[in-house]
């Protein structure tokens, strides 16, 4: 079809520069295709995709007397409070080869980390930027398993392996967790390490 059809079509151009056979083509897709397509679909995409998770976080916010929304603020301040305080004890992150990596490359990272008394509300993340024409761009982050609790000490591991071959920048952070929360930006904390 694109050989018989199409790309004749196209290339079939008078002496004003186009094909108006080619625009007659578009014009005919385009008119069996739209009614497809309406305003009402998207609105129905908006609506199940945003107002609709939306309304439903909202009463659960709402319910109780507003008991989760308490719960998330009173989270966030005592987060705020300890944020500055958390400490990387040790990490062999400094070990992780960085630059030309193989496909299946083994990553074995361990991070221990005094969380300050807010526990399971630390999360770690290894972020990975590829380097191509010699710029980063920003290829993907994998998330840190906790593998040993000493009161406020935990030991986050990660072991995963490349699935693309190049050249890769690496970088460690930390971030608040908390299930409640809508996304990673309502509590845009980070640090990175």
């Amino acid at each position: 079809m694109l050989e018989n059809e199409i790309i004749p079509l196209y290339f079939n151009k008078n002496y004003k520069g186009y094909s108006p056979e080619w625009i007659q083509y578009i014009k005919r897709s385009i008119g069996n295709i739209a009614p497809h397509f309406t305003m009402k679909r998207q609105l129905d995409d908006y609506i199940s995709r945003f107002y609709q998770p939306e309304a439903k976080r909202a009463a659960k916010l709402e319910a109780n007397n507003f008991a989760q929304a308490r719960e998330i603020v009173a989270w966030k301040e005592e987060v705020a409070s300890k944020w500055d305080s958390i400490q990387v004890l040790s990490s062999n992150f400094d070990e992780v080869h960085a630059g030309a990596s193989r496909t299946g490359d083994k990553i074995d990272i361990n991070v221990v980390i005094d969380t300050k008394g807010l526990g399971d509300s630390v999360g770690v993340e290894l972020v990975f930027y590829k380097e191509e024409h010699g710029e980063s761009k920003y290829d993907g982050r994998a998330d840190f398993k906790v593998v040993k609790r000493d009161g406020s000490i935990f030991t986050y591991e990660l072991k995963s392996s490349l699935k693309e071959a190049g050249t890769y920048k690496y970088a460690l952070r930390m971030y608040p967790k908390n299930e409640a929360l809508p996304h990673r930006q309502d509590f845009a904390y980070v640090r990175w390490f």
